[in-house]
């Protein structure tokens, strides 16, 4: 194989790697709303099966753009990515993630959500009696 073939295939390679890409906070604009990613406790990224990284400052504008784009939404091989609200800077699967929709989180978008590693955790955090705790399906149903 010639060197430049080499080269080439080895840029396409790492191109369409599914691994998450570091968001640099306060330099990323969120896809959706496209304010400066802040807060590590809140930012999200979805990485599709063809590669494409895009990056959220909160989990709310991550469903919105779920929702306008159903063919990344529903592909079970596309990454999305949750912040762990405790550990932040430490992504997990958001279709295995729990949600808490509290008063007292100030979420980038005033939409007061967090996600969390697990129900134990989301249910350590509620600080609001009206709080709601949810799984991902539940989270969708809220967030349409």
């Amino acid at each position: 194989m010639k060197p430049l073939s080499l080269i080439t295939l080895c840029c396409l390679l790492a191109a369409c790697s599914h691994s998450p890409e570091p968001i640099l906070y306060g330099k990323d604009a969120c896809t959706h709303c496209k304010m400066t990613i802040m807060d590590k406790r809140f930012a999200t990224e979805v990485i599709s099966v063809k590669g494409k990284i895009y990056k959220f400052d909160a989990v709310e504008c991550m469903a919105g753009f779920l929702r306008e784009n159903p063919a990344v939404a529903n592909d079970p091989e596309s990454s999305l990515l949750v912040n762990d609200f405790g550990h932040p800077g430490t992504f997990s699967d958001a279709r295995k993630a729990w949600y808490l929709h509290d008063a007292s989180l100030a979420s980038p978008m005033g939409g007061n959500l967090a996600a969390f590693i697990n129900r134990r955790a989301a249910e350590a955090a509620q600080q609001d009696s009206t709080a709601i705790v949810s799984d991902w399906p539940g989270f969708l149903k809220q967030n349409r």
